[in-house]
């Protein structure tokens, strides 16, 4: 519990560095900060319980590969987008190696 916490603080404060640097709107700024704590907290659970750090680590260079070839194309923030990609890039992985 007292790490969710700790990390809760340190995302607030990369939500306001974020949003003086690059002037969002605070909706966007909002959303994209909820969306990457719960996104932190999700893939920190998978690599301490399951230990997929390795799988983790190759697709979120795969996703961050793709973003640079073909471009932020969510409305997020490209970090915000490299995370979800990663996290489906996983579990589509997971899906199939299951099926065999």
């Amino acid at each position: 519990m007292q790490l969710s916490l700790i990390v809760l603080a340190l995302v607030i404060i990369f939500v306001f560095i974020m949003g003086f640097v690059f002037l969002k709107p605070l909706i966007v700024v909002g959303a994209n900060a909820i969306v990457l704590y719960f996104l932190f907290l999700r893939i920190y659970t998978e690599i301490k319980k399951y230990k997929r750090g390795d799988l983790y680590l190759i697709c979120g260079a795969a996703s961050i590969l793709l973003l640079v070839i073909f471009g932020n194309f969510l409305p997020l923030w490209m970090i915000t987008t490299a995370g979800l990609l990663t996290l489906a890039i996983v579990h589509v992985y997971l899906l199939f190696e299951k099926r065999k």
